[in-house]
């Protein structure tokens, strides 16, 4: 059986274990048993051909907490976020891990991606005039197509079948009717509070103001002073808070 940095990444099948492979790189990326996983780019439930996205991350999330090698996690994220959808996945395991997380804010750390952080023991952000973390809130882009379908000759007429009038109401060229836009409107708002919610409770006790909530973007040291975020640093500091119990 194949090992890599003691953790094994083939089964005795011979089947690779994607989770194992990553945890290994993590460990390498750290020092001393904390494990450094990166949460890159946009979020999304299944990422790249199934690696990559929230539920993989979950994954590797609680298989750590079973490796006896890894001591602690420090999650490195720089990501403008991404969909409502898997975000809580992400944000569980980090909330229910046995193990210490700390999350480190690496340039940009938005929307999901604070939904997903705010659960860690301790945040840590780049300390430069660049990085910022926030945008705690929920929108959809809805874009109609009929006018510019029309320009260019083309009309277009969706059939349904008989019994199917709920088939696809939200699409690029109806109008959206008020009782469609209401029920919008509720999703986003349901999203909102719940995203709100978790924020609440991962950073209770730290949080200066409600302001946060507005889903502005801040700064490092407006983010330090509004509790967003437990100190500034470097990646090597989120590492030694991490080493601390």
């Amino acid at each position: 059986m194949r090992i890599a940095a003691g953790i094994p990444i083939y089964d005795q099948e011979e089947n690779f274990d994607p989770v194992a492979w990553t945890l290994n790189k993590a460990l390498k990326a750290g020092s001393d048993g904390v494990a450094v996983l990166s949460l890159n780019g946009a979020m999304s439930r299944f990422g790249v051909c199934g690696t990559g996205g929230n539920e993989f991350m979950a994954q590797v999330i609680e298989r750590a907490n079973i490796e006896p090698e890894i001591k602690a996690l420090v999650i490195s994220a720089h990501t403008p976020g991404g969909t409502v959808d898997s975000t809580e996945l992400v944000a569980n395991a980090i909330r229910d891990s046995r193990k210490k997380v700390v999350g480190y804010v690496n340039g940009l750390c938005a929307s999901a991606g604070v939904f997903a952080l705010s659960q860690a023991d301790e945040m840590v952000m780049e300390n430069s005039v660049s990085a910022e973390i926030g945008s705690i809130g929920v929108l959809m882009v809805y874009v109609n197509q009929k006018k510019a379908m029309e320009n260019e000759g083309y009309e277009v007429e969706i059939f349904r079948a008989d019994g199917s009038e709920d088939k696809a109401r939200l699409n690029a060229y109806e109008p959206l009717t008020e009782e469609l836009r209401a029920e919008i409107q509720q999703d986003l708002n349901d999203a909102r509070k719940a995203f709100v919610g978790y924020v609440r409770r991962g950073r209770a006790g730290r949080l200066k103001s409600d302001e946060v909530f507005s889903a502005k973007m801040y700064k490092s040291k407006q983010a330090l002073s509004l509790g967003l975020v437990d100190r500034l640093g470097t990646l090597a500091d989120a590492i030694k808070a991490a080493k601390k119990s």
